[in-house]
């Protein structure tokens, strides 16, 4: 199974709206989540159908905006943050007292 994200969504949105959006465009999905804040994720049933999905609807009009859709990325790790950090040198405080 393969989820992907909605994203720009109108604030009004539910499921059954977002069901009848993939199945007006003949593509199919098994579970919906439609979260506050204008985003969903939806299941499809295998990567080619996830695919279809991003190719038909990623800037799709819906309502008046353009749609985001994409994969989506495991919990925890969020979209363009693939900053790291430099692993710096540890310093020993020779005193004890956080005085450097």
């Amino acid at each position: 199974m393969s989820k992907l994200y909605i994203g720009n969504l109108p604030s009004d949105i539910n499921e059954m709206n977002l069901r009848q959006l993939f199945a007006e465009q003949n593509l199919s999905c098994t579970n919906v989540l439609v979260k506050r804040g204008g985003y969903a994720f939806v299941d499809c049933p295998d990567q080619s159908s996830a695919d279809k999905a991003i190719d038909k609807l990623n800037g799709f009009n819906y309502l008046g905006a353009p749609l985001v859709v994409e994969p989506s990325v495991a919990s925890g790790k969020k979209r363009g943050s693939a900053t790291t950090l430099p692993d710096l040198p540890s310093v020993v405080d020779p005193l004890g007292n956080g005085w450097m």
